[in-house]
């Protein structure tokens, strides 16, 4: 079966309009013409690198608004901006020997935070997620998971053949995770599928069925 690599835009904004942007880190600043014509291992390191900036600043946010959270086994930036503004940061700690969970959302933008709610949870993960956190961040401590994963989807042809389409929407979620043998980094699109992509669907989905988010009115 052929595989036919088509260079196309996936539309953006597939949770609703753009409405703002973070601030553009220097690391995400081309430094030379024709990037694109970068090693592919190297390009992936500098894609990392832009994209774990990128997650600082509304980390830094977050706990400029909050306050910070002690030593979390995780901590999880979701880049895309909601449709109120608001971009979202998730970190887990252990707290004697149970999963917490504390959710926030921030301004995307701070020349306009006026306008964008911020919201705040703190919950206990459910035993039956907690295990399937913990088994997965076992298995981010492989070497085998690179830290940038490259923006491609497949999709099916009607004919039964396949094409790869680059996924250029802004929805990269950042991730951060304490291993045995380290502090790990990162990044997926929101449409990627593996043990990273797997770690974030389980920590979000608590956060998206809970009932417990407080949130200030702009």
């Amino acid at each position: 079966m052929k595989h036919f690599l088509t260079l196309s835009l996936i539309a953006a904004c597939l949770a609703g309009p753009v409405l703002a942007e973070t601030p553009l880190p220097e690391s995400c600043k081309p430094k030379v013409a024709g990037v694109a014509l970068a090693v592919a291992p190297e390009a992936g390191k500098a894609q990392l690198k832009c994209d774990i900036d990128r997650a600082a600043i509304l980390e830094h946010r977050a706990d400029a608004i909050f306050g910070p959270v002690a030593k979390p086994l995780v901590r999880i930036v979701d880049t895309a901006v909601s449709p109120s503004g608001a971009t979202y940061v998730y970190a887990v700690s252990d707290v004697q020997g149970a999963m917490i969970l504390d959710a926030r959302s921030v301004p995307a933008d701070m020349d306009n935070s006026g306008a964008v709610p911020v919201c705040h949870l703190r919950a206990l993960v459910p035993d039956s997620v907690a295990s399937q956190v913990s088994l997965a961040l076992l298995e981010t401590a492989s070497p085998d998971l690179p830290g940038y994963a490259e923006r491609i989807e497949f999709i099916q042809n009607p004919d039964g053949s396949r094409r790869a389409v680059l996924m250029l929407d802004p929805l990269d979620v950042i991730t951060r995770v304490q291993t045995a043998s380290g502090e790990r980094n990162f990044s997926r699109h929101v449409r990627q599928s593996d043990k990273v992509a797997k770690l974030n669907e389980l920590i979000i989905g608590v956060a998206n069925v809970s009932d417990g988010w407080e949130c200030t009115a702009p």
